[in-house]
């Protein structure tokens, strides 16, 4: 199987004052950076690299699609503008990250979190409504 990597680099601000490390990979998928993802969601980069090894939380399997999605080994970035080229990064598709917010925000809704996760609830919350808007705005656009 052949080895994927980052082809192609830039920042995406899908949160207002959120920019995050978005990258196209060498087989069009398209991806954030862990860091860039941690950013996005509100939390810790460890908490959120726990999480996706156990993905999904007891508190949010009721919510999510069950869909699989992709845990990437480190993809070695090639993209000649990012400022990690050379180097080996984590990522996260748009599967994992939709999952994860929709997960949150309807748990978050039902009020079925724990009490450490209620901030990532809220957080989820507010990016489903902003990311709502984004959408309409590109598409309208279009």
């Amino acid at each position: 199987m052949k080895k994927l990597k980052a082809t192609h680099y830039g920042k995406v601000e899908l949160f207002p004052g959120i920019k995050s490390d978005s990258y196209v990979l060498s087989d069009n998928t398209t991806v954030l950076s862990e860091r860039g993802t941690a950013d996005l969601l509100g939390i810790d980069k460890k908490l959120l690299s726990s999480i996706r090894e156990n993905w999904p939380p007891e508190t949010i399997k009721p919510f999510i699609n069950q869909s699989p999605f992709v845990i990437y080994e480190p993809i070695k970035v090639t993209a000649k503008n990012s400022p990690h080229k050379g180097k080996k990064i984590v990522v996260y598709d748009i599967q994992f990250i939709e999952s994860f917010i929709t997960g949150y925000a309807l748990a978050f809704a039902s009020n079925t979190l724990e009490s450490e996760q209620m901030a990532i609830g809220e957080r989820c919350m507010s990016l489903q409504s902003a990311l709502i808007s984004n959408a309409l705005d590109a598409s309208i656009g279009e």
